[in-house]
């Protein structure tokens, strides 16, 4: 009984060669062992019972040790490593800066690192926990661990870098430990095992080493705690139940009820998983987790990537061939979700049940989801063939019949341009106006109107001797609000009313003008020609100005004049013009 030590002291490293999961600080301690190029001071630092306090003694041993072997060594059989083993060298120190963290603790340390060792090469000391310090022992201990003598060297342990002072971490080598693969802690396991003579199960094994979290320590003392209670054997069974994980076989058995959309089933193994003790948070992560191991499975490149025995491994891979990877993606947003709204949810069970029935219709989601997008493809198909379809003599009665859902514009007033022969004739509108659905007969209708609309020729003077600009959209944007600027001050509304609307640029030189009322374009017309004048002469191009009125689109766009919004009220309810008849009422 006296006599027994824990598996995390009993078989601790006690050479560089030994330290598992950390190769490539025990290579660059032994290649500065061996070039002599051993720095004053280090920092270890990373996650908890990764071997950081380990790798330092071990360090501290060798470099003090009288008989180095070829491979940079401590032997174990000098007097320096024999009193190291046993806890009686005068030359190591470990110090816990958790509870020795004041300015007085600091200094005396100092006042120790001035006497040279009385045998050995060096003083060493060891602070672990160093982000512990206080703020006065951090200051004090600057200057110490910045210069200190030849014969001393400082090694610092820690969880928490970002605790420590920039000024002491300028002044260490700083190695980074990381976590130990569940591999690796796997068959550090198995040869444990092996010596104690545990009987001890693969998939227990990895239950521990998942469990522990890359800890090497932590997976230790579950090993001995696990060990105790199954008396020398280590069930799977025995390990969940020790360590409260939910059994990945759960997991299969709900997956297996969502490809068949089996709400009841599923709901009956949540049930069962709640009874057992389990969170709904803690069973929607673990299924997360099981849908992203399925993932892996789909390709051969990351199936590497799962961390299990080789017998679960085969169940993913066979589960994994029955569901499609769109299924997996789906199943993982919608837990994702469920899992960010568990914690905000007064129901918390209900949350979960409502994700579970979403990932059962996944299947039948995609499906409805693939027909519909390939009905819009083929829509997208019919109606650009009917775009490029080209008008010619008595097409348009060829295809009256054909009613295809394509658009256009609806316009309430159209202003008209005279033709050579005095008839008048609807130009076509820009393409920007609000749709509705007509037949390819009007469109076709609509086309060839566009064709034969003639363009109004303006004379000019021929004064404007300024620059010309080329018609296009950017320089008639520029030119409209140039000429709206040059309005005399009188013609404030006229200069508003143009900032509000933006011309656009049709085919054959026209420009197209789309108000909201019949008011603003009586509005507009005094200056109509003007404008068209302006744009000519600027842009050495006939143009032809067309002013359209379209209430529909326009008006949801541009705030209404008082005398559109009385409009738009009798226009809805005919009691309110009747009213202003009976009070004599006037618009103010």
């Amino acid at each position: 009984m006296a006599d027994y030590i824990v598996s995390a002291r009993k078989y601790r490293p006690a050479r560089f060669s030994e330290m598992l999961g950390q190769e490539q600080v025990a290579t660059t301690l032994k290649n500065a062992i061996r070039t002599g190029h051993l720095a004053h001071s280090f920092l270890f630092c990373g996650p908890r019972g990764v071997g950081k306090t380990t790798a330092a003694r071990i360090l501290a041993k060798t470099i003090n040790c009288e008989n180095i072997t070829a491979d940079y060594e401590s032997c174990g059989m000098c007097q320096s490593c024999l009193s190291f083993q046993q806890n009686t060298s005068f030359n190591i120190y470990e110090l816990d800066a958790a509870s020795n963290n004041s300015v007085d603790d600091i200094r005396a340390l100092v006042e120790q690192v001035r006497f040279p060792p009385q045998s050995g090469k060096y003083k060493i000391y060891i602070i672990d926990e160093v982000h512990m310090l206080s703020q006065g022992a951090f200051n004090a201990f600057l200057k110490t661990l910045e210069e200190p003598p030849a014969y001393c060297k400082f090694i610092l342990a820690t969880t928490e870098k970002h605790k420590i002072l920039p000024t002491i971490l300028s002044r260490c080598q700083i190695f980074d430990f990381r976590r130990i693969s569940t591999d690796t802690i796997v068959n550090h396991l198995k040869k444990i095992a092996e010596a104690e003579n545990v009987q001890a199960e693969e998939d227990a094994l990895h239950v521990i080493a998942q469990k522990s979290d890359g800890s090497m320590r932590d997976a230790l003392s579950m090993f001995d705690r696990l060990c105790n209670y199954g008396d020398g054997k280590l069930t799977y069974v025995s390990v969940l139940e020790n360590l409260n994980v939910l059994d990945y076989d759960y997991y299969f058995k709900v997956t297996d009820a969502l490809l068949s959309e089996d709400v009841a089933k599923t709901f009956c193994w949540l049930d069962e998983v709640i009874q057992k003790g389990f969170e709904g948070d803690d069973f929607l992560l673990g299924l997360c987790e099981h849908f992203r191991h399925l993932l892996f499975c789909k390709d051969q490149q990351t199936v590497r990537l799962l961390e299990c025995s080789d017998t679960l491994r085969n169940r993913y891979a066979q589960q994994a061939a029955r569901a499609s990877a769109d299924f997996l993606v789906n199943c993982l947003r919608i837990g994702n979700e469920a899992d960010v709204q568990y914690k905000q949810s007064k129901n918390k069970r209900l949350t979960v049940e409502i994700a579970l029935i979403k990932m059962c219709y996944v299947n039948v989601a995609l499906q409805l989801g693939g027909a519909e997008s390939k009905k819009k493809l083929k829509e997208s198909n019919t109606q650009s063939q009917i775009k490029d379809v080209k008008p010619e003599s008595g097409s348009a009665s060829t295809q009256s019949s054909s009613e295809l859902q394509v658009h256009e514009p609806a316009v309430t007033n159209v202003t008209t341009t005279a033709n050579n022969s005095g008839k008048a004739s609807k130009p076509a509108p820009p393409s920007n106006l609000n749709k509705k659905f007509i037949t390819a007969e009007k469109l076709l209708r609509q086309n060839t109107l566009l064709q034969n609309t003639p363009v109004v020729n303006i004379e000019t003077d021929g004064t404007y001797q300024g620059e010309i600009y080329t018609l296009n959209e950017q320089n008639l944007d520029m030119l409209w609000k140039k000429f709206a600027e040059e309005l005399p001050d009188d013609n404030v509304g006229l200069r508003l009313l143009m900032n509000m609307f933006t011309p656009a640029l049709g085919e054959n030189n026209q420009i197209f003008l789309t108000l909201a009322s019949d008011i603003q374009q009586a509005q507009f017309e005094p200056v109509r020609f003007s404008l068209q004048k302006f744009l000519t002469e600027r842009t050495n191009t006939k143009v032809s100005l067309i002013i359209q009125v379209n209430k529909q689109e326009a008006g949801n766009k541009k705030p209404y004049l008082p005398q559109e919004q009385l409009e738009l009220l009798m226009a809805k309810n005919p009691a309110i013009k009747q009213l202003i008849k009976q009070l004599n009422l006037e618009l103010d």
